[in-house]
């Protein structure tokens, strides 16, 4: 087994390299991931957060990310409306409404995306964002992927936030900046930590 050095909490772009480096190791063991993946998936889906909420954004997984199909297909049969992120130029992204999996493409850095023609979604009312995280700390803050896309959408929108992470992966804390948008809930393979 590989042995990696812990990061410091302030390096955020070692985290990024070390976080992403677990990730690797645990695309060696599919059946791991997609037994932790299920279990974070089905914790989500009885929150009382995923309940309440009648739109859902949420990402479509790459394969080092941790699945999202199954709550997607969920929030479908929920009867939620469910919106996925295109990425523009310059940072910006913003969502857009689906009916099935069918209207999605690959875009920008290789990302399943809604087609052009998807209505895009402003959300208001309850919504629930699920992002993507390479790690978070106990406080709610997440490290995502550097880009800071999601940093960005939603400084511009008030709505619940969930972040998906692996347990081994969250922290005590690590530096968060005025930028850093702080998740409402984050829900690992063993809990959920509601902040």
């Amino acid at each position: 087994m590989r042995r990696m050095n812990k990061p410091a909490k302030t390096d955020k772009p070692f985290m990024r390299r070390f976080f992403e480096e677990k990730r690797k190791i645990l695309l060696e063991n599919k059946d791991k991931k997609q037994a932790m993946d299920l279990e974070i998936q089905g914790r989500l889906l009885i929150s009382e957060e995923y309940r309440r909420a009648k739109t859902i954004l949420i990402y479509a997984a790459r394969e080092n990310e941790i699945a999202t199909d199954g709550v997607i297909h969920a929030a479908f049969a929920n009867g939620k409306t469910v919106a996925l992120p295109v990425c523009h130029k310059g940072g910006v992204m913003t969502f857009h409404r689906i009916e099935s999996l069918s209207q999605l493409e690959k875009g920008r850095y290789g990302i399943m995306e809604p087609k052009e023609g998807c209505e895009e979604l402003i959300p208001e009312g309850e919504v629930l964002c699920i992002c993507p995280a390479l790690c978070c700390d106990m406080r709610g803050y997440r490290l995502g992927w550097g880009a800071g896309y999601y940093d960005r959408y939603l400084a511009k929108y008030d709505c619940l936030k969930a972040a998906l992470c692996y347990s081994d992966s969250l922290i005590p804390e690590f530096e968060a900046f005025d930028y850093d948008i702080r998740m409402d809930l984050v829900c690992t393979e063993s809990f959920i930590r509601h902040i």
